[in-house]
């Protein structure tokens, strides 16, 4: 048994046909069976059972795949290594990130690969959480940031840029109370992203179970749109600190930190499962990490002062 073995078994897997896999792999279809035939006789049992469309894993080649996968990934990243080891890090490396998050990262993250590490090109597609999830999950990406939320107290785990979210609102920052008790959202006009957001998920939840009646006056999935309609229609918004960091320092915009419940968010970088990370890739997701690390610490202590309370 070798690693090209092992790749001709992952190859009738995915494929589900000896015949398939042989023209994949550029090899007859003999070489294929009797490479399967050897793994079966090595392991011990059967590892496919034909069917009329092909073959199917047995219960074995169950067994067998998810080992088999493993170790192709590992050996992949091994090779990826060695061949990187008289180089710098360098290709194409994808990420999709928030809107909010987009000027916080991207930047910072560009001139630090300009200037240390140039071989590396960024690919970058703005979405929103479950839409970074999903292309994260179909493979089109290879680092995903979203946003995660919830209710209660911050979790005790390391997050990246953790915050509470406020009422924000375009008026005198003496309008709002430093806090506000989520019953008392029903007072104001709302505009907040569409009900598959995960933000506005949890808001609609909490309401629900609270039963607040909110007054939400549109739905808008785009964070230009949210502050143009609360700017210029007089309603108010939901939203993570950070995101009105720019407007709160230029005076622009008061906002109040929701209470009874609180409600958390920080955000998450995963990786993706369908392909090996490359060195390029690792070291983009370290400097994002590293980053947002930065600005949390950054904005923690701000938040804090200015508003008395901890966001």
């Amino acid at each position: 048994m070798d690693l090209r073995d092992l790749r001709i078994f992952a190859s009738v897997c995915e494929l589900s046909s000896f015949t398939k896999a042989a023209v994949h792999l550029g090899l007859a279809q003999p070489t294929i069976s009797r490479v399967i035939g050897a793994l079966e006789a090595e392991w011990g049992g059967p590892l496919f059972y034909r069917t009329g469309r092909g073959v199917a894993l047995s219960e074995l080649g169950e067994q067998a795949l998810v080992r088999v996968l493993g170790l192709l990934k590992d050996a992949d990243r091994v090779s990826e290594d060695l061949r990187g080891l008289s180089r710098l890090p360098s290709g194409f490396v994808s990420i999709a990130l928030p809107p909010s998050v987009v000027t916080l990262v991207i930047p910072d993250l560009l001139n630090q690969l300009r200037r240390e590490l140039p071989g590396i090109h960024l690919r970058i597609r703005e979405g929103f959480s479950d839409e970074n999830e999903r292309w994260l999950a179909e493979g089109k990406i290879d680092i995903g940031i979203y946003s995660k939320y919830w209710e209660g107290e911050p979790s005790p785990d390391r997050l990246l840029l953790p915050s509470r979210l406020v009422l924000a609102g375009f008026v005198p920052e003496d309008t709002l109370p430093r806090e506000i008790d989520f019953a008392d959202l029903s007072r104001f006009p709302l505009v907040l992203p569409p009900p598959t957001n995960g933000l506005r998920m949890i808001v609609d939840t909490a309401a629900r179970r609270l039963k607040v009646p909110l007054n939400i006056v549109v739905d808008a999935d785009s964070t230009i749109a949210q502050k143009a309609v609360a700017a210029q229609c007089g309603c108010f918004m939901i939203k993570a600190v950070h995101t009105i960091a720019e407007e709160q320092a230029k005076g622009l915009v008061a906002s109040s930190v929701i209470r009874t419940p609180h409600i958390n968010r920080h955000v998450v970088l995963v990786t993706s499962h369908q392909k090996p990370l490359s060195r390029a890739g690792r070291e983009v997701a370290e400097r994002i990490t590293r980053i947002l690390h930065i600005v949390s610490q950054s904005n923690g202590p701000r938040a804090k002062s200015d508003r008395g309370t901890e966001t």
